[in-house]
C-alpha cells in the first residue's frame, strides 16, 4: 500500500466571512428585508449577508448579488458597505483560486476600514492576507498576519474570530510539519466553537483534527473526525466543508486499500469544486485521484490527473499544489519505468519543497539574528557605561575614603531617627486600617442589604408559580439565580382567552441583568395588556423596538450592547391544545405523548436589542397544534451551559433534551424537581456560572 503524503493534500482552511461579526438572520428573512426596506444601508449590509450565506452554496448567484451591493454602497457614499462589498469579491477570487486578486482586493478594502477607524474589520483583512499568504507557500509571513489580527480580537474580545484565528495558524503549524502545535491550536479553537454552538466553525474543527490524525496515520480516527465534519457541512448545506471532507475522506479510503469506495468520494470533490467554480479545491481534488489510480497500478490515468492538477496549480499560483503534482509525476513515471523522467520530477519536487521550507527558516533565523545584535548591542552600552562608572570612581576613591568615618556616624544617627519614625507612622498606620475596614465592613452590609431588598422588589414582580399552575395544572418552573438577583425572568399573564408565557435571558447576571430584567417585564406589561397585542412573534417585535429606544441604541453614537433573549408561547384559554410560539435565540421543546426524542422549533438568529439592534428585526410566528399528553418546555442557557461532572465539562443541550424525555412520563412538578436534583449532583461543588430558568408545561 502506497504511504500517505504529508501533509495531506487537502489541508483545510476557512475564511472569516463577510459578516462574521453579526448575527446571520437565514437568506429568506435577508430576501425580505432586501425586497421591503427602504434605507439603503441596510438593504446594502442585507445583500452582502445574502452573498455570503449563497458563497458556500451557489457562488455565481453570490457573485451577482455583491457585485449589486458593492455598486449601491459606492453611489451611495456607504463606505463600510463598500469595503465589506469588496471584501466578499476578495473571498470569492479566493475560491475560484486568484490569489493575487484576492489579496489585492483584501488591501483595498483594508484601507477603506483604516479610513472609517473599524479595528474588527482590518484584523479580518489582515487575517485574510494571511490566508493568501498559506496557499503561496509563504508560511512565517502568513503567521505573522494571524498573530497580528489575534492580538486585536483578544483587545475585543470577539471569541469567534479568535477560534478563526486558532484554526489558521492551527493549519500553518501543519504545513510545517509540527502536528503537536497544530493539534493544540485547532482544540483550541473547537472549544470556542462548541461553546457558541457555531455549526459552521465546529464542522471546519473536525475536518481539520482529522487532518492532524491522518497525517499520522490513525486512519480510523481521522475518518471519524471528517465524518462528523461532512454531517454538519451537509446539515448547513455548506459546499466549501464538503469538498474538504470528501477529498480527505476518500484518501484515506485510498491509503486503507479501500481504492474503489476511495474514488466514489474524491468524484464527488471534483463534482462539488465545478459546481462551485473553486479551482484551488479542484487542483487537490485532481492529485488526490491521481493518487487513488497510482494505488491501484492504473498509471495512464493516474498521469493523465496529476497533469491537470500541475497545469491548474500553475495557472493559480499554488506552490503547494504545484509540489504534490511534481511528487505525484515523479512517482507515477518511476512506476512506469521512465526514470529518467522520474528523477526530473524529483528535483523539481525537491527544490520547491526545500524553497518552501528555508523561506520560513530563513525568516525565522533572521528575526533571531536580529534579535541576537539588538541584545549584543545593549550588552555593549552596559558595559561602556560600567566602564566609566569604574573611572569615574577611582577618581574619587581617596574622597570617599576621608569622608566614610564621618558619614558612617552620620547614618547611624539617621538611622535611629528613622526607626523611630516607621515605629510612629506604623501606630497611626494600623489605628487608620482598623477604621477603614469597619467602614469597609458597613458599605458592603449596605450593599447587600440594597440588593436583598431588589431581590424583594424582583421577586414581587414576577408572577407566582400557584398563578400559573392555577391556570396550567400540569406545569413547573425552574427557577435559580446564579447571584442574589438574575438576569433570567419569566412572565405570565391571561389577555382575551389567551395565556401568554415567556422565558427571557437577559444580558449580563446579578445586578446589570437584574436591571434589564426589570425593563423588559415593563415592556411586556406595556405590549400585551395595555396594547392588547397577542401574537407572539408582534410582541417580541414590539419589545425590541421597545428596548432599542430605552437604552438609545438607535443613535450611532451609542454602542451599548445590552438585550435579551426570549422565548414566547400564546395558549388558546379553551383548549390548551393550539398554541402559537416566536423566539429570539431560545428555541420552544416539544415532546409527544409517549414519543422517545424531542421536536425542535428554532429561535429567530437575532435577540432583542444588542448589537446593531437599530436594524429591522422580523420574528416569526408558529402556529402548532398539540395533542393531550404533550408537553413543551422553555429555558434559558444556563442549565445546558453549567460545568460539572467527573470531567469538569457542560452540561449540553444534547443531554438536556435526553433528561426531558427520560423524565416526560412523570408528572410535571416531579419532572421540576428532578431536574434541579440532576443540575445540583452535575454542578457539585463548581461555582454555577449563569442564571438558570426551565419552564415546563404539559397540556
Amino acid at each position: 500500500m502506497k504511504r500517505i503524503k504529508s501533509p495531506l493534500l487537502f489541508i483545510f482552511f476557512y475564511f472569516l466571512s463577510a459578516t462574521a461579526l453579526y448575527p446571520q438572520p437565514g437568506t429568506d428573512s435577508l430576501k425580505n428585508v432586501i425586497n421591503t426596506t427602504k434605507i439603503d444601508s441596510v438593504r446594502i449590509l442585507a445583500m452582502i449577508e445574502l452573498a455570503d450565506e449563497l458563497r458556500n452554496t451557489d457562488l455565481p448567484k453570490a457573485f451577482e448579488t455583491v457585485s449589486k451591493a458593492e455598486e449601491l454602497a459606492v453611489k451611495a457614499g456607504f463606505k463600510r458597505g463598500a469595503g465589506r462589498a469588496h471584501f466578499m469579491l476578495g473571498l470569492m477570487d479566493m475560491a475560484k483560486g486568484d490569489f493575487d486578486a484576492a489579496k489585492t482586493k483584501y488591501m483595498e478594502s483594508q484601507k477603506i476600514f483604516e479610513e472609517t477607524g473599524d479595528k474588527a474589520s482590518i484584523a479580518q483583512m489582515t487575517y485574510n492576507i494571511g490566508v493568501v499568504e498559506i496557499y503561496k507557500g509563504n508560511y512565517a509571513l502568513a503567521n505573522t498576519h494571524f498573530y497580528t489580527a489575534l492580538k486585536t480580537y483578544e483587545a475585543m474580545h470577539i471569541e469567534k474570530s479568535i477560534g478563526d484565528c486558532y484554526s489558521a495558524i492551527a493549519n500553518t503549524y501543519g504545513r510545517l510539519n509540527n502536528g503537536k502545535m497544530e493539534l493544540l491550536y485547532h482544540e483550541k479553537s473547537l472549544a470556542i466553537k462548541l461553546k457558541a454552538n457555531d455549526k459552521y466553525g465546529i464542522s471546519a474543527c473536525y475536518i481539520n483534527i482529522g487532518n492532524v490524525y491522518g497525517r499520522k496515520l490513525s486512519y480510523d480516527t481521522a475518518l471519524v473526525y471528517y465524518k462528523k465534519g461532512l454531517e454538519i457541512a451537509k446539515e448547513i448545506n455548506n459546499k466549501m466543508w464538503m469538498i474538504t471532507a470528501y477529498g480527505n475522506i476518500g484518501t484515506v479510503l485510498t491509503q486503507q486499500g479501500k481504492s474503489k469506495e476511495g474514488l466514489e468520494y474524491l468524484l464527488l470533490t471534483i463534482a462539488t469544486a465545478e459546481e462551485q467554480g473553486d479551482k484551488q479545491s479542484l487542483c487537490g481534488g485532481y492529485n488526490l485521484i491521481s493518487n487513488n489510480y497510482l494505488s491501484i497500478k492504473e498509471y495512464q490515468k493516474a498521469k493523465f490527473y496529476a497533469e491537470k492538477a500541475l497545469q491548474m496549480a500553475k495557472e493559480i499560483g499554488s506552490k503547494a499544489e504545484v509540489k504534490s503534482s511534481y511528487e505525484n509525476l515523479s512517482e507515477i513515471s518511476s512506476e512506469m519505468g521512465d526514470y529518467k523522467q522520474a528523477y526530473t520530477y524529483h528535483k523539481l519536487f525537491s527544490e520547491l519543497k526545500d524553497s518552501l521550507i528555508n523561506e520560513e527558516s530563513t525568516m525565522q533565523i533572521n528575526e533571531m539574528q536580529a534579535k541576537y545584535d539588538t541584545d549584543k548591542k545593549e550588552q555593549e552600552i552596559i558595559l561602556l557605561n560600567k566602564d566609566k562608572e569604574i573611572q569615574t570612581a577611582n577618581l574619587k576613591q581617596q574622597q570617599i575614603v576621608i569622608w566614610s568615618v564621618g558619614a558612617g556616624l552620620l547614618l547611624v544617627l539617621l538611622l535611629t531617627f528613622f526607626i523611630f519614625s516607621q515605629y510612629r507612622q506604623k501606630q497611626k498606620a494600623n489605628i487608620a486600617l482598623g477604621s477603614a475596614y469597619h467602614q469597609i465592613e458597613e458599605k458592603n452590609k449596605d450593599i447587600t442589604d440594597s440588593i436583598n431588598y431588589a431581590k424583594r422588589i424582583q421577586t414581587a414582580i414576577l408572577p407566582s408559580v400557584e398563578s400559573i399552575r392555577e391556570q396550567l395544572p400540569g406545569s413547573f418552573v425552574l427557577y435559580q439565580p446564579k447571584d442574589i438577583v438574575s438576569g433570567d425572568f419569566y412572565w405570565f399573564t391571561e389577555k382575551n382567552n389567551r395565556l401568554i408565557i415567556a422565558v427571557a435571558d437577559c444580558t449580563g447576571h446579578g445586578v446589570p441583568g437584574a436591571f434589564m430584567s426589570m425593563i423588559g417585564n415593563d415592556f411586556l406589561t406595556q405590549i400585551v395588556i395595555e396594547k392588547n397585542i397577542l401574537q407572539p412573534n408582534l410582541i417580541l417585535t414590539q419589545l425590541h423596538d421597545g428596548v432599542k429606544n430605552a437604552l438609545k441604541q438607535d443613535l450611532s453614537a451609542n454602542d451599548t450592547k445590552d438585550g435579551m433573549d426570549i422565548a414566547i408561547v400564546s395558549i388558546d384559554k379553551s383548549d390548551h391544545r393550539n398554541i402559537e410560539y416566536a423566539g429570539a435565540l431560545r428555541p420552544l421543546w416539544i415532546i409527544k405523548n409517549n414519543a422517545t426524542e424531542v421536536m425542535e422549533y428554532k429561535a429567530d438568529k437575532h435577540s432583542i436589542g444588542g448589537a446593531y439592534s437599530a436594524e429591522q428585526r422580523d420574528f416569526t410566528n408558529h402556529a402548532l397544534q398539540l395533542d393531550k399528553g404533550d408537553a413543551f418546555y422553555l429555558s434559558s442557557d444556563g442549565y445546558a451551559d453549567q460545568f460539572g461532572g467527573e470531567n469538569g465539562k457542560k452540561f449540553m443541550s444534547r443531554n438536556m433534551k435526553q433528561l426531558l424525555v427520560s423524565l416526560h412520563p412523570k408528572p410535571m412538578q416531579q419532572q421540576g424537581a428532578e431536574l434541579k436534583n440532576v443540575f445540583d449532583k452535575w454542578k457539585q461543588d463548581r461555582q454555577q456560572i449563569d442564571d438558570v430558568l426551565v419552564i415546563g408545561v404539559k397540556i
